[in-house]
């Protein structure tokens, strides 16, 4: 806080400029006074040219951004990728994080965080600015090559794509589709690449929105080698698996290897459940993993006569649990919604299961013509609690156990994780754009934030900060620390006992806080 004092000596009055501070070593507010001048009427400052002098900025939140993307090496990437643009791209990306709005409020945040290098933008510059980024695509491209490269050597990567809706009309890749979040609009599809041994997004690529996830893995490939990923483990989800997949990551087995979960609906599967399932219930397969009881039987199986391991899993808990809730869900249908409801026809009892009855749910009642009534479809109920609890991971590695080939896909939920961090923290479920440059512009920046919030998460998951914040209020509480910037002096605000406890758990030398 800053503030004018006068002080009489020798009979004369002077004028200062008075700031606090905190003393780090004798553990105290101070003050440091700034000479301005005599109190004179003709010479001495306006208070509005005192205060034209001084700057005063949200800095915490701005410096933590700051220092995560100088840690992680995407300062200097995006710079050599944009050397023109690169300010107001790291700008636009922090907003993204802080602030999760629409992006014509950008100049009114930019108005209050200590940006000294970033252009002011107002709403019609935003748009000229994200339709020049979205044409310079070879930009776009060359940033990831960096990207990819700066992370070698990788691991595991984990792949999946998530729907992003939009009312738009303009944009080429806004199509009817699949919609992950069951809203009636036409979407574009993004798929992200996630690096395991990192925990930091490595790829990203954008698809219109009719096309099926299974159909781009062979594409991501192809990117992935091209950007100069040669040896490396896809972990996917079951809404890739087809044997043209398969097939096409065995084509390259010296330098790609992969786990797969295998879908239910295959009849190889409910063979290989059906054949081990003794020994799965058996206790010499059990073991823990995580202080969970499992049991895992490692068989093969064949796609376009080509022998792949699978490990096949049985959780019993789980198996119990699901089978609880399945039920339940189905005695509530029954007791809520059907109520001995009778029916004079199959038509009839059809169109009350469609309008009625949640579709996931409609197949396990049936007409019956003797009670006229719907009543429980037993074949169907059967079929799905066989599936419960039972799970299998099919790879072209014999070397991995079962406690490796698990921990893999168990950590594949980062990337949903990424997913819900794009729709709920960002402003990400929705595409607010008029153009197809806007748009590639747009998830490029939301790309960028994706990363530095990555990082922050690990982080802030191992030191156990969680428990006390979530990413929000933790960025919250550092924009309480302001910068006050007046001629040639600058005051960073008092660090409270909280703000320091969070440097300490991101290991950041309170002196960075000085270097502007």
């Amino acid at each position: 806080m800053s503030y004018i004092v006068e002080q009489k000596i020798k009979g004369r009055i002077y004028l200062y400029k008075v700031d606090s501070y905190w003393d780090k070593d004798k553990k105290q507010s101070r003050q440091k006074r700034t000479y301005i001048g005599p109190k004179d009427a003709k010479k001495r400052p306006s208070i509005k040219q005192i205060h034209s002098n001084i700057i005063h900025k949200s800095y915490g939140n701005i410096f933590m951004l700051n220092w995560i993307i100088n840690k992680i090496g995407l300062y200097d990437i995006v710079k050599e990728s944009f050397p023109n643009h690169y300010a107001e791209l790291i700008a636009l990306a922090f907003y993204e994080i802080i602030e999760s709005s629409p992006l014509y409020l950008f100049p009114y945040w930019h108005e209050e965080h200590y940006l000294p290098n970033t252009n002011k933008m107002d709403s019609s510059a935003i748009s000229k600015f994200c339709d020049e980024i979205g044409r310079n695509q070879h930009q776009r491209i060359e940033f990831q090559e960096q990207w990819i490269a700066h992370l070698q050597p990788v691991d595991a990567l984990y792949y999946d794509i998530t729907s992003i809706s939009s009312y738009s009309t303009n944009i080429e890749f806004i199509e009817w589709g699949y919609n992950r979040d069951n809203e009636n609009l036409a979407q574009l599809n993004m798929g992200v690449v996630f690096c395991n041994s990192k925990s930091l997004p490595i790829f990203y690529t954008l698809y219109p929105g009719s096309i099926v996830d299974v159909t781009t893995l062979k594409n991501c490939v192809t990117y992935l080698k091209s950007f100069g990923l040669n040896e490396f483990m896809f972990i996917l989800d079951r809404g890739f698996f087809s044997t043209a997949n398969i097939s096409e990551m065995d084509k390259h087995q010296e330098n790609i290897s992969f786990i797969q979960p295998l879908p239910f609906s295959l009849k190889k599967v409910k063979e290989l459940i059906k054949t081990h399932k003794k020994e799965l219930n058996d206790i010499g397969s059990n073991f823990t993993f995580n202080n969970e009881l499992l049991s895992h039987v490692k068989s093969e199986i064949q796609f376009n006569e080509q022998s792949y391991s699978s490990h096949i899993f049985l959780n019993e808990k789980a198996e119990l649990d699901q089978r609880q809730l399945f039920m339940k869900k189905l005695i509530d249908i029954e007791n809520n919604i059907i109520k001995n409801r009778l029916f004079s026809s199959l038509k009839e009892a059809r169109i009350f299961k469609e309008n009625n009855i949640i579709k996931a749910y409609q197949n396990f009642f049936k007409w019956s013509r003797s009670s006229g009534m719907l009543e429980r479809n037993i074949i169907t109920i059967k079929a799905k609690i066989s599936k419960f609890g039972y799970f299998i991971l099919s790879t072209n590695r014999d070397d991995l156990d079962k406690e490796t080939i698990l921990a893999n896909y168990r950590n594949k939920d980062q990337v949903e994780k990424i997913f819900d961090l794009l729709k709920n923290e960002m402003d990400g479920d929705r595409l607010r754009v008029h153009s197809q440059f806007n748009a590639d512009a747009r998830l490029f920046i939301n790309f960028l934030a994706l990363i530095i919030q990555s990082e922050i998460i690990k982080i802030m998951r191992a030191e156990k900060l969680f428990k006390k914040y979530t990413m929000r209020e933790l960025i919250a509480e550092l924009k309480k620390i302001k910068l006050t910037k007046y001629n040639d002096e600058v005051i960073i605000s008092e660090i409270s006992k909280k703000q320091r406890k969070i440097f300490e758990a991101f290991k950041i030398d309170l002196e960075e806080l000085h270097r502007y």
